[in-house]
């Protein structure tokens, strides 16, 4: 699976303990957004880890991309991640 996943959460130690957490899955592409490519059974666990350290303020968004909408995406600048491609798609 291709997750993008964003995080806005206010508490400096709970988003570094995010942000340190979701280092280990995938790449950080932005300051509080990451792609990562997991498994369904491991994704299962890193929402519920997630879904552990913070709190019902925080805002955390898991985006699911399929292949279709992965061909759609491009880089304009150099900061890639995991699902960089070399070809721009319109």
């Amino acid at each position: 699976m291709y997750v993008l996943i964003a995080y806005d959460i206010s508490n400096n130690k709970r988003r570094t303990k995010v942000s340190d957490f979701l280092s280990g899955y995938g790449s950080r592409v932005n300051y509080s957004v990451f792609e990562v490519i997991i498994s369904k059974p491991k994704f299962k666990i890193l929402i519920s880890k997630v879904e552990e350290m913070t709190k019902k303020e925080d805002n955390i968004r898991f985006y699911i991309l399929d292949k279709e909408a992965l061909k759609k995406s491009f880089v304009l600048n150099d900061k890639r991640g995991v699902f960089s491609q070399d070809e721009l798609y319109f």
